[in-house]
């Protein structure tokens, strides 16, 4: 097998399809954006909001106990998104703060007050954690000291508010698709962290057979060329080598 040029990712033209998968999958990963729950009390709607996030391509969720225990997951709402997602918890949201600064992320907050800046006329280019809080009390002080803006929806309806999951995925559409002739951005991840999260994935895509894992490792260091076509339905019948 060819080795890889200086700075290059080599790909072979064939290998496992449920590795040309991962590396779609990999080469999609962002991390300028990312998306963080204080205290969400539902494991339904923190699930979703996982699920939410991976299929939009965000690797990091940073999950915060500050008040509360921290977040459960119900995996049927999840369907095992966690499992390639980076989850970042935190005791408190001075770390997780902490954390995001260190990180070099701005914080978008979204609460309701007099200074907040609707969804669509925040900044969507920049490197920004979008904050939200318990679905009942909201974001804790500490968040709306450190906040860069505060953020709203726009609604126009008599309940003046939205369901938490349903939230983070309008927040993600709105930052990755709302603009005009928009598409999902291609991947920003460095060959260091596609290099560590290939060796997870490819570990936990073997489920545990002995072969597929010494297989697998086998095309760590020259991964398979990425599946051309990632995005289908599920609920439609696969054909044959897809």
């Amino acid at each position: 097998m060819p080795h890889p040029g200086p700075g290059e990712e080599a790909g072979t033209d064939a290998g496992p399809p449920r590795l040309a998968r991962a590396e779609a999958v990999l080469a999609a990963r962002l991390r300028h954006l990312t998306v963080v729950l204080e205290d969400a009390h539902d494991p339904h709607n923190t699930s979703a909001v996982l699920r939410t996030c991976e299929s939009f391509g965000i690797q990091d969720v940073h999950l915060v106990a500050e008040a509360q225990a921290v977040a459960e997951l119900n995996p049927k709402v999840s369907i095992g998104a966690e499992r390639w997602l980076t989850l970042h918890r935190h005791q408190g949201s001075l770390s997780a703060i902490a954390a995001l600064r260190q990180a070099g992320y701005r914080l978008y907050v979204s609460h309701v007050d007099e200074r907040a800046t609707t969804l669509p006329d925040l900044p969507c280019s920049e490197r920004a954690a979008y904050v939200f809080g318990n679905e009942r009390a909201g974001v804790t002080e500490h968040w709306l000291q450190a906040a860069d803006a505060t953020f709203v929806i726009p609604t126009s309806g008599f309940s003046g508010s939205l369901n938490l999951s349903v939230a983070v995925a309008l927040t993600l559409y709105d930052r990755l698709m709302g603009r005009p002739g928009a598409a999902l951005p291609a991947g920003d991840l460095d060959a260091g962290e596609k290099a560590a999260l290939r060796c997870h994935w490819y570990q936990m895509l073997a489920h545990g057979n002995s072969e597929l894992e010494s297989q697998y490792r086998g095309y760590l260091e020259h991964p398979v060329a990425p599946r051309p076509r990632l995005a289908a339905d599920r609920r439609q019948p696969r054909r044959p080598g897809a």
